[in-house]
């Protein structure tokens, strides 16, 4: 059996609000991932700020849950409710996730987890007080992206021993890593972006026209 978890409870600090409900083509942000995967999974979990579960009507076999004040406490009250013994966890900020790369992260195969990434491009620089330090060697450096696959029983495991450690992360894989279990890596898609910032809602508009989606003008 497979979980799929949602994310869609964050504050949205840099973006200015709660990015999750901006409309892009009609439709709110998070409505997007979830429309698209809606009967590939055996159960899908949707977390949502307390305050707004109530907020949209949805199929009755989407799960609600309470999300917490961190993205970690969101994705540990997820795996509380979760029945899989495979969980694949996304962030409903990328609306552009396509189902397969879904299907292909949530073949675990040897390791406990699996990430989707793509290989880093630009020069990296690393900079201090203004100046540039140090030119980053890319090689080996990718970009992590979600979906992000887990078996259920190894990401709580590592969710209660983060929380005994006060160990925080900005994803799930960091946790395995940080206790020796094995995280393996497929190619993501390089029009999976990020929604963080009000101009990146452009660039998803602009996304959307060049995929064909409904609604993009």
């Amino acid at each position: 059996m497979t979980s799929l978890i949602l994310l869609s409870a964050g504050e949205g600090r840099r973006f200015g609000g709660k990015k999750q409900f901006e409309r892009l083509f009609g439709k709110p942000l998070f409505m997007h991932s979830l429309e698209r995967l809606v009967g590939l999974f055996d159960e899908i979990l949707l977390v949502l700020p307390p305050e707004d579960i109530d907020r949209f009507s949805l199929p009755s076999s989407i799960r609600k849950v309470a999300g917490g004040r961190e993205r970690q406490d969101s994705v540990f009250n997820a795996l509380l409710e979760a029945e899989g013994d495979v969980v694949v966890i996304h962030d409903c900020a990328r609306p552009f996730a396509g189902a397969e790369l879904f299907q292909r992260v949530s073949q675990l195969g040897e390791h406990q987890g699996k990430i989707c990434a793509v290989p880093i491009r630009d020069t990296v620089k690393r900079v201090a007080q203004g100046m540039v330090v140090e030119t980053v060697d890319r090689s080996g450096l990718w970009l992590s992206q979600t979906p992000q696959a887990f078996n259920r029983r190894v990401l709580l495991e590592c969710h209660f021993r983060a929380r005994r450690d006060g160990f925080f992360v900005t994803d799930d894989a960091q946790l395995l890593e940080r206790y020796g279990y094995r995280v393996g890596v497929v190619l993501g898609e390089v029009t999976n972006i990020k929604i963080t910032y009000p101009e990146d809602l452009l660039l998803a508009e602009s996304i959307g026209k060049l995929l064909g989606y409904p609604g993009a003008p």
